[in-house]
C-alpha cells in the first residue's frame, strides 16, 4: 500500500496548521529519521542487557527470590520497591490518581505525573503484593520483549486520551518490534519509499509509527531495569555475576503463591494482568463467562415467571432505580409516582430487559464460538508481528461492533439507575419536568463533592461517553471493583442491582480488552467499512429486534395485573398449613395471571408468545406450583405404624422440593417411590410451561448421579438449599463462605467476577453447563428464601435434590 501524500509534507507544518483551527489539539515532538535510530538502538541495548541479567540471575537464584520475598513483610516489599524506583507511585492505577489532579490544559501543558501515566502497572499496591512482582520477573525474563508489544501500547491509552503524554512523530517510516527477537532487529527501521509493504505494516497494526515504538521502547526499558535493580537488592549478598554457579529447574508456578489467595477472581486476573504474558482472546476462559452469563439470564426469565417472590423483589428493585424516584430541589416527587403509568413502565421494563439480556448472550457466545472457529483455521499465522489473515481480521472487526453495540444496553441502564439508586440518590435532583416529553433531567446537587469522593467519581464515569472512552471500560471496572472490595463505606453505598450491572459492564469491559490486544492501539486501516459494520449486525440482531418491538407496547394494562405488589408475597419459608398453602397458590395464580398477560399482549402482535418467537433459545421448563393441602397422617402409637409415617413424611418432603405437583398423598407416594434411579444434570425440555401434574423425571436427564460425601458444614448448606417446610422450622441463614466451600467441595470450580457475580463451572464440563450466583449484598449471608432459589437453579442445572448429599 502506498503512503497517502498528505504525509509526505513537512508534518510540523501539517500540525501547526491544524491546530490553528483546533488550539488543543496537542503537538508532538519532531524527531529526525538518526534521532529515532540512535534512540531505538540505545533502547534496544538496554532491554536485551537488562534481560540477559535477569535470565541469568533466576536460572541460578529463581527459588532463593521466591522465600526471600515470600518472607517479607509487606513493608519490608515496599522499601525494596522503592529503592528500585524512588518516585514509584503508591497506588493502584495511578493514572486514574493523576486524572483528578490535573485538569485537561495543565497536562498537556506538561504534566507533573508522567510517570503515572506513562507506567501504571508499577505501583507500591500491586507491585508489594507476594505474587506479582515474582509474575513481572519471570514473564519479563523468560520471553522475547516483542511478545509484549501490544499490551505495553494498551497500558497508556488513558495517558493519551487525557492528553498527558504524547509520543513523538515521524513521518515516512514504519517501526517493527512484535516478531523482532534480537537486539539487532528489535525497533528496526523500514521506510516507506523503500519498502512497499511498510506504510501497510504501519496501518495494520503489525509495525508501529516511529514515535509510538519508541514509546514502547521506553517503558520496557524502564520496567526491565526496575526489575534488575529489584532482584540485585532482594540478593545483595549474593555474587550475581558468577555464571559458573549451576542452573536450577525453574520452580513450579505454584510456589509463587506464598498462601492461597482465596477464592480465584476476575479482579485479580485483570490485577495479574500486567505482569503476566497476555494473550488476545482466551477463547475457552471468556466462553465460560459468556456461556454462564447467557444460563443466568435463561434461568432469571424462568425464575420470574415461576417463583412470585422473585418477580416481586426484582419489580421492587426496579422501581426503586427509577429516576421518578428523585426529588426536585424543593422537595418535590414527581407526579406520575401516584399513577398507574410509573408501574406500567417498570413492569415492562422487567420483561423487555429480561427477554432482550438472554437474546443478546446468547448472540454474544455465538459469535465468540465463530470467532473462536475462524481463528482456529488459521492458528499457524496467528503470532505476534504478523499481519492477521483476512478472514480472520473481518471476523474480529465484527464481533468487536458487536460487543461495542451490546454494551450500551448495560449502560444505558446504569445510566438510569445509577442516580436514582436509593444510597446514591441524595446527591442528585430532578429537573422540573418538560410537559411535551417523558425524558427525566437529573443534575448533581454539588459537583465540587466529587473531587474527594473517589467511588462517585468512578460512578459518574460510566454516566459519561467521553470520560468512558478516556478511562476504557475495563479501566474503570477494575478500578471500582479494587474501591468496593477495599472500602467498607463505599460496598455500603453499592445496591445490589448496580453490583448485577457491574458485573455485565465488567464482562464486556473484559471482552474489549482482549480484543484491544490483537494489535497494538487503533488502526490506520479500516478492514470492514462501517456500512458493512452495521449491515450485518443488523441481521445478527434481528430475533433481538423482533423480541424488543413485539414487547413494546407491553406496559398497558400492566399495573392492573401486576399491581399491588403485595399480591406476589409467597411465604414458602412458613411450615405448611392450609392458610399457607392457599397464600402460596394465589401468590402464584397471580403471577400466572401476570404472564398470561404479557403472552396474550405478543399473540396480538405477532400471533404467538414470546418462548415461541424465541424456542430455538429458550427451551421450555414445566412450572413448579405448589399442591393443594391435604390432611397429614394421624400419629400412631405403634411403632412400625409410626415409622411408615415418618418415612411417607420424608418422602413428601423430597418431592415437594422435586416437584410440587401432585394432587393426592397417594399419587405423591407412589411417584416418590418409583423414582429409584437418580438423575445427574442436564437443561430439562419439555412441551408444557406449566406443571400441574406429571412425571418429575421428564425434567432431568435419564443418567446416573454421584452421591456426594461431603462435610458436616457442607451438608448444613447443602440441606438448607434442598430444605422443604415440611421437614420442620426453617434454617438460618447460610454464609456465603460455607456456599463457596460447598460447591467446591463437590467438584466446582469457583472464580469470583466483578461486581456481585461469582461463576461456578464443574470440572467435567468446564463452559456449557456453567453457572452464576450472586453475592448477597452489602450482606454477606443467604436468607431461606434465596437459599431455595438456589437450590431449584442447582436441580434444573444439574438435576440434584438432597437425596444426593451425605455426611462425610
Amino acid at each position: 500500500m502506498d503512503a497517502p501524500d498528505d504525509l509526505d509534507c513537512d508534518p510540523q507544518t501539517m500540525f501547526e496548521a491544524m491546530t490553528a483551527g483546533n488550539p488543543n489539539l496537542p503537538v508532538p515532538l519532531f524527531l529526525s529519521v538518526q534521532q529515532v535510530k540512535s534512540k531505538a538502538k540505545q533502547y534496544s541495548h538496554d532491554i536485551f542487557a537488562a534481560q540477559s541479567t535477569l535470565v541469568n540471575i533466576l536460572d541460578r537464584h529463581e527459588e532463593t527470590i521466591i522465600k526471600r520475598w515470600h518472607k517479607k513483610a509487606t513493608v519490608q516489599r515496599q522499601k525494596v520497591l522503592t529503592i528500585a524506583f524512588p518516585a514509584i507511585p503508591p497506588t493502584h492505577r495511578p493514572d486514574f490518581w493523576a486524572i483528578r489532579r490535573e485538569t485537561a490544559p495543565q497536562r498537556r501543558a506538561g504534566t507533573f505525573y508522567r510517570d503515572h501515566w506513562l507506567l501504571p502497572s508499577l505501583n507500591l499496591e500491586d507491585l508489594s503484593k507476594p505474587r506479582n512482582l515474582l509474575l513481572f520477573l519471570r514473564s519479563r525474563a523468560r520471553n522475547p520483549p516483542g511478545e509484549f508489544v501490544n499490551a505495553d501500547a494498551n497500558s497508556v491509552h488513558v495517558g493519551h486520551t487525557a492528553q498527558a503524554i504524547m509520543p513523538p512523530y515521524l513521518s515516512g517510516y514504519t517501526m517493527l518490534l512484535a516478531g523482532q527477537d534480537t537486539q539487532q532487529s528489535y525497533g528496526r527501521m523500514l521506510s516507506w519509499d523503500d519498502d512497499d509493504n511498510a506504510f501497510d505494516m504501519m496501518s495494520t497494526g503489525i509495525g508501529l509509527q516511529p514515535g509510538e515504538g519508541l514509546q514502547v521502547m521506553e517503558i520496557q526499558r524502564r520496567k526491565m531495569q526496575f526489575l534488575q535493580r529489584c532482584i540485585e537488592h532482594i540478593l545483595q549478598d549474593l555474587p550475581l555475576d558468577d555464571l559458573s554457579i549451576p542452573k536450577q529447574p525453574e520452580p513450579p508456578e505454584e510456589r509463587l503463591q506464598v498462601n492461597s489467595p482465596g477464592w480465584p477472581s476476575l479482579t485479580q486476573e485483570i490485577e495479574e494482568a500486567p505482569y503476566r504474558l497476555q494473550y488476545a482472546l482466551e477463547i475457552d476462559r471468556l466462553r465460560t463467562f459468556v456461556i454462564a452469563r447467557r444460563n443466568e439470564a435463561e434461568d432469571h426469565i424462568w425464575s420470574l415467571r415461576e417463583d412470585p417472590s422473585y418477580f416481586q423483589e426484582v419489580a421492587l428493585e426496579w422501581s426503586d432505580h427509577r429516576q421518578e424516584r428523585i426529588l426536585t430541589a424543593s422537595g418535590k416527587s414527581h407526579p406520575v409516582l401516584r399513577q398507574d403509568l410509573f408501574w406500567e413502565r417498570v413492569l415492562s421494563n422487567v420483561v423487555v430487559d429480561a427477554y432482550t439480556n438472554l437474546v443478546a448472550w446468547d448472540l454474544v457466545s455465538k459469535e465468540l464460538d465463530h470467532t473462536s472457529f475462524t481463528k482456529s483455521n488459521h492458528h499457524d499465522q496467528d503470532k505476534q508481528g504478523q499481519k492477521l489473515p483476512e478472514e480472520c481480521a473481518e471476523a474480529l472487526a465484527h464481533f468487536e461492533h458487536l460487543i461495542n453495540q451490546l454494551t450500551k444496553g448495560p449502560l444505558g441502564n446504569w445510566k438510569v439507575a445509577m442516580v436514582a439508586s436509593p444510597p446514591l440518590r441524595q446527591h442528585y435532583v430532578r429537573e422540573p419536568q418538560d410537559p411535551t416529553n417523558t425524558r427525566i433531567g437529573v443534575t448533581s446537587k454539588d459537583r465540587s463533592h466529587k473531587k474527594a469522593d473517589h467511588l462517585l467519581w468512578l460512578l459518574e464515569v460510566l454516566l459519561d461517553e467521553h470520560q468512558l472512552f478516556l478511562c476504557g471500560l475495563d479501566n474503570v471496572c477494575d478500578e471500582l471493583e479494587r474501591e468496593i472490595r477495599s472500602n467498607r463505606t463505599s460496598r455500603e453505598r453499592i445496591s445490589p442491582y448496580l453490583a448485577s450491572l457491574i458485573s455485565d459492564l465488567s464482562l464486556f469491559g473484559e471482552l474489549k480488552r482482549h480484543i484491544a490486544l490483537v494489535t497494538p492501539g487503533p488502526r490506520m486501516t479500516v478492514v470492514v467499512e462501517q456500512k458493512e459494520l452495521n449491515a450485518k449486525f443488523n441481521k445478527k440482531i434481528k430475533l433481538f429486534s423482533q423480541t424488543f418491538t413485539t414487547l413494546t407496547g407491553l406496559g398497558k394494562g400492566l399495573a392492573k395485573v401486576g399491581t399491588p405488589q403485595s399480591k406476589f408475597d409467597h411465604p414458602t419459608y412458613k411450615r405448611r398449613t392450609q392458610a399457607t398453602t392457599e397464600k402460596l397458590q394465589q401468590a402464584e395464580k397471580n403471577l400466572d395471571i401476570f404472564w398470561r398477560h404479557v403472552d396474550d399482549h405478543c399473540k396480538e402482535k405477532t400471533s404467538g408468545t414470546v418462548h415461541q418467537m424465541l424456542s430455538e433459545i429458550l427451551k421450555e421448563r414445566q412450572l413448579q406450583r405448589t399442591p393443594d393441602w391435604v390432611e397429614p397422617a394421624k400419629e400412631f402409637n405403634n411403632n412400625r405404624e409410626q415409622k411408615e409415617s415418618d418415612t411417607i413424611s420424608s418422602e413428601l418432603a423430597a418431592l415437594e422440593l422435586q416437584s410440587r405437583s401432585e394432587n393426592t398423598i397417594t399419587a405423591a407416594i407412589s411417584h416418590a417411590r418409583a423414582r429409584q434411579k437418580t438423575k445427574t444434570r442436564g437443561i430439562p425440555s419439555t412441551s408444557s410451561s406449566t406443571m400441574v401434574g406429571g412425571d418429575e423425571d421428564a425434567l432431568v436427564d435419564d443418567v446416573a448421579t454421584p452421591i456426594f460425601e461431603v462435610s458436616k458444614r457442607g451438608f448444613k448448606v447443602f440441606t438448607s438449599l434442598f430444605f422443604t417446610p415440611a421437614e420442620g422450622e426453617p434454617p438460618g441463614e447460610v454464609p456465603w463462605s460455607d456456599f463457596l466451600s460447598a460447591m467446591a467441595s463437590v467438584g466446582f470450580s469457583i472464580k469470583k467476577l466483578d461486581g456481585s457475580a461469582w461463576i461456578f463451572a464443574p470440572v467435567d464440563d468446564e463452559w456449557q453447563q456453567s453457572i452464576i450466583f450472586h453475592e448477597p449484598h452489602p450482606s454477606s449471608k443467604i436468607s431461606f428464601q434465596v437459599a431455595r432459589r438456589i437450590g431449584r437453579r442447582l436441580w434444573r442445572r444439574y438435576g440434584w435434590t438432597s437425596e444426593n448429599f451425605r455426611r462425610a
